[in-house]
């Protein structure tokens, strides 16, 4: 068994889309679900300090948003890395694919052009791509191609953490399986961790060991079995596809549309509890 990464966050918060985002030190991949408004992007904007943001996101004990900013350039694909829903905003249409690989290698002073070349056919083959493909221009990539180009360039210098968003973007079903292979047949060559962030729970059920479900920028519920023994309201409408638009309520957020809401859940955020091998933010529990 490969030893994952550990990730952590300490009350990562971005004003008025992200809440005080805290996650214990996890050993494995991490499966953030959510809407389109539940704001998870913006986890990944603000570990990858796109964005202003307040808290601390620790990587084997280490806070990669304490370190400044000339620092933090150094960390880029080899600490994190990205692998964004639309592969195409992560290349320039100005140089070949090959390009990115060297540029990033010699950048950061891990060898010459051509070890980045070596590097990068290795990535590609492991991927199921043509080695050709290294010697094409972004416009000239069909989906399927772009995506798993992007995985390759994500992973191919092994950084510690990887963030996955929204994989099926513009892919059929079983377009998905294909890169869900391609995800795991990386993962079991690197030592990568991956922090997945999807609104499909198939995708998260195959990538996660851990899930969080995220509703308006809020925890609601997380654990190991989320997705087996939903136990909040909202995760439970999520996976039975029944969910409803609502407005967020003054206390619990989900409180407008709950089955089992109350006066104390319109008016009091819950705290949460622990409830089996899950922590969740609902006034049913503890019972």
């Amino acid at each position: 068994m490969v030893l994952r990464e550990m990730i952590e966050y300490d009350c990562l918060t971005v004003k008025d889309k992200l809440e005080c985002f805290s996650l214990r030190q996890i050993d494995g991949n991490v499966g953030i679900l959510g809407e389109g408004n539940s704001n998870k992007e913006y986890l990944v904007k603000a570990s990858m300090r796109l964005v202003n943001s307040t808290g601390h996101f620790y990587i084997n004990g280490e806070d990669v948003l304490s370190v400044t900013s000339e620092e933090f350039k150094d960390y880029l694909w080899i600490k994190l890395s990205e692998i964004p829903s639309d592969p195409y905003t992560l290349f320039s249409e100005l140089y070949d694919i090959k390009s990115h690989f060297v540029e990033i290698v010699m950048s950061h002073g891990l060898g010459d052009e051509h070890y980045a070349e070596e590097l990068a056919l290795e990535y590609v083959k492991l991927l199921g791509l043509e080695t050709s493909v290294l010697d094409k221009y972004t416009f000239q990539l069909n989906p399927m191609e772009a995506k798993k180009v992007e995985i390759a360039l994500a992973s191919f210098l092994n950084p510690e953490v990887i963030f996955v968003e929204d994989i099926g973007c513009g892919l059929n079903d079983v377009q998905v399986n294909v890169i869900l292979n391609s995800l795991l047949d990386m993962e079991s060559v690197t030592d990568s961790s991956f922090v997945v962030l999807d609104n499909d729970p198939a995708v998260i059920s195959r990538l996660a060991d851990y899930t969080v479900v995220l509703y308006k920028g809020e925890i609601i519920e997380e654990g190991e079995e989320v997705l087996s023994f939903p136990l909040h309201p909202y995760t439970q409408a999520y996976l039975g596809g029944y969910l409803r638009p609502s407005l967020p309520g003054r206390g619990c957020k989900f409180s407008s549309s709950c089955p089992f809401s109350s006066f104390r859940c319109k008016e009091e955020i819950p705290k949460g509890a622990n409830v089996g091998r899950s922590f969740v933010r609902c006034h049913l529990y503890p019972w």
